[in-house]
């Protein structure tokens, strides 16, 4: 979540899918300019290898293209990215029980092997992670994906409080156990469930400064909102910044 602002397995590694021919429900890309003004990762960012995977169900992901149709509650006519420039990363995380689970998110193409390489990081550190769903998954409305506390990316939708696109639309930000690290603006705490997790000591599923998993981002240089001064995004990663 973004205040008002504007973003078979194969064991240890990483499976890439080359994007083909999209599908014919997607619509053209009339938004290029837009998407490829959004910030890109950089090619150091691109080199970092994720974290071995832990001792177990080792870490798996997966890369592929996905459709208008298959994003048909997130993404519309005028959204700043195509369908044609997002992926679906498909990831090996743990639950909150440290049960192994498989989650999808939907991101940028040029940002989807950067996620996928985080994902191993956080797998190796065995972060609890709840669920990982697209947003399609509660039908685009954030406030429910957040209730659920569900981990997620793209979604084009407005800032919060506001009309711009947040950087959620670009595909290039991703909200990270949103009840456990929640956006605080002064007396709104969102998801509610958060009140109960303003205290940031370090706690199961909680991101706090300069922690791994702070740095597992800030590795493919994506920035934290809890950083921010002016409000606090706990659960929110970008490259932008915003």
């Amino acid at each position: 979540m973004r205040p008002a602002r504007c973003a078979a397995a194969l064991a240890g590694t990483v499976l890439l899918a080359v994007c083909g021919a999209t599908s014919a429900a997607s619509a053209p890309d009339t938004a290029t300019t837009a998407a490829e003004a959004a910030p890109v990762v950089s090619a150091r960012a691109r080199a970092v290898a994720p974290a071995p995977a832990p001792a177990g169900k080792p870490y798996a992901s997966s890369i592929a293209p996905v459709s208008a149709a298959e994003l048909s509650a997130s993404w519309r006519a005028g959204c700043p990215v195509a369908p044609q420039r997002l992926r679906a990363v498909t990831v090996t995380h743990v639950d909150f029980t440290g049960t192994p689970r498989t989650g999808r998110l939907v991101v940028r193409d040029d940002v989807a092997q950067a996620v996928a390489d985080v994902f191993g990081d956080l797998y190796a550190l065995r972060f609890p992670v709840e669920r990982v769903e697209p947003v399609e998954a509660y039908g685009g409305s954030d406030d429910a994906s957040m209730a659920a506390n569900n981990t997620s990316a793209f979604n084009c939708r407005a800032t919060t409080g506001g009309t711009s696109f947040s950087e959620h639309s670009y595909g290039t930000a991703i909200d990270l156990n949103p009840v456990q690290n929640p956006y605080v603006k002064g007396t709104t705490v969102l998801p509610a469930a958060g009140r109960a997790h303003l205290d940031r000591t370090p706690a199961r599923g909680r991101i706090t400064a300069g922690d791994a998993v702070v740095r597992a981002f800030a590795a493919r240089g994506f920035t934290w909102g809890g950083d921010w001064r002016t409000l606090k995004d706990y659960q929110h990663f970008s490259l932008s910044g915003g």
